[in-house]
């Protein structure tokens, strides 16, 4: 149980609980800061640090960041279903919902992964490019969209006719 490192990530900070020193800390969702957490655990952890689990729920984009990481440094992840993680804070009376509690919540759900749950992460730098790129035509898409509607709702009005004539 002592080699689950939970992590609970947000946009630009990352709440770690480190159960063999009970250490709560918090740093900054960069590599800069995943790289000082992982030399403060090779400190702590010694020899055993090759067998460190970092416990998440993937986050949108803001998981990316340590997903990359991890794959680079060959660290060893457990990514646990958001609900799957609701589910066990509640099995657990967890009714305080901070960054502190979730991070040493998800420290302890690394109970609940099977061995074939946890592995390196593989990032597909060309799968990447493609989500990237199809990310940004679904926006130029919707923007198409909400630009056509809000022009067709000026149609109407004459006293918008410059504003018609720029969209």
């Amino acid at each position: 149980m002592d080699n689950f490192i939970g992590l609970d990530v947000s946009k630009s900070t990352v709440s770690v609980f480190i159960p063999q020193s009970e250490l709560e800390i918090e740093i900054a969702n960069t590599v800069k800061g995943f790289t000082q957490l992982f030399s403060k655990l090779k400190k702590l952890y010694k020899k055993e640090h090759d067998s460190l689990v970092f416990v998440y729920e993937p986050t949108s984009s803001y998981s990316s960041t340590l997903e990359l990481f991890c794959a680079n440094k060959h660290i060893r992840v457990f990514k646990i279903n958001p609900k799957a993680s609701h589910n066990f804070a509640k099995a657990l009376s967890i009714r305080n919902k901070t960054d502190k509690v979730d991070a040493r919540m998800l420290c302890h759900a690394g109970m609940l992964a099977k061995e074939e749950e946890i592995h390196i992460p593989v990032i597909d730098v060309i799968v990447e490019q493609i989500n990237d790129l199809m990310s940004y035509y679904q926006l130029l898409v919707k923007q198409r969209v909400q630009t056509s509607n809000h022009l067709e709702k000026l149609q109407h009005k004459e006293s918008t006719a410059t504003l018609k004539k720029s969209l």
